[in-house]
């Protein structure tokens, strides 16, 4: 009898035994083979015609959404002026009844379709609800681009990527015209979506022609001559004076030298 209850003891012991590790053994297992819950990213790029800097919190007045290249929030660049992008990565939609796990900011990728070479950087946390620095579900994070110039639109035939220079700004400052269009993509451990930005440059302004001067020899310019006003002349009607005729009267030394020439002519008539 003592040899049965012991049996039946040790029996009720091994069932109890395998209950317990099937309760506390394989549930947590299974637990462990559900895949990790992840929301969605989303996209919303910015243009900025200034230099951002390297870290901020929020996206500067500056700054515009400008996803439609012929908006009127397309911001007008002078060639080589600063121009900086800010990427605003949003983290949402998580599945009802889930927890979702929160992202590093470094896992979140950013691509450029105008600089293939050049990753977008953090720039800081706009929304970090527990301040944790990881970006949790409804958190906002910032990458950004900055350091860039303008390109003279007008001149190139192709943005930097090779795809022909659009046209817009068609409501910016003096309307239609060559425009800089470029688009972004965020990628996750979740779906990615993409978004893009323009800016133009001023409208051209007509440049002033001027008529060049001839050169070579000029002719001298002439001198004015004055005219003397003429002087009064004799009138032609006045007769001509003849003069009276005039006697003279010899005496002495001369009346003898008279009579002496008057003499020799008689002489010289013979």
């Amino acid at each position: 009898m003592i040899k049965i209850k012991l049996f039946g003891m040790l029996t009720g012991a091994v069932l109890l035994a395998g209950v317990l590790f099937a309760v506390l053994g394989f549930a947590p297992v299974s637990a462990q083979d559900d895949p990790a819950a992840i929301g969605d990213l989303a996209l919303v790029k910015y243009v900025c015609p200034t230099n951002v800097g390297n870290t901020g919190t929020s996206i500067p007045s500056v700054c515009a959404n400008a996803n439609d290249p012929n908006g009127a929030d397309v911001p007008v660049i002078p060639v080589n002026g600063d121009v900086s992008f800010i990427y605003q990565v949003t983290y949402s939609n998580c599945p009802t009844g889930a927890i979702c796990e929160p992202l590093s900011p470094i896992s979140v990728t950013i691509q450029d379709n105008q600089f293939p070479t050049t990753v977008p950087t953090e720039y800081g946390p706009e929304r970090d609800a527990n301040s944790n620095g990881l970006i949790d579900i409804d958190d906002i994070w910032l990458y950004k681009v900055n350091g860039l110039r303008a390109i003279d639109l007008a001149a190139a035939t192709v943005l930097p990527n090779g795809t022909p220079m659009p046209s817009g700004c068609a409501a910016a400052q003096g309307g239609s015209r060559p425009t800089y269009v470029n688009r972004a993509r965020v990628t996750g451990p979740s779906a990615s979506q993409e978004d893009p930005a323009a800016y133009c440059n001023p409208q051209a302004t007509a440049t002033p022609t001027f008529t060049p001067t001839p050169t070579g020899t000029q002719p001298p310019t002439p001198t004015p001559t004055m005219t003397p006003a003429p002087r009064p002349t004799d009138s032609p009607a006045r007769p001509v004076e003849i003069p009276e005729p005039i006697t003279v009267v010899l005496f002495g030394t001369g009346l003898a030298a008279l009579s002496a020439a008057l003499a020799a002519r008689k002489r010289s008539a013979k």
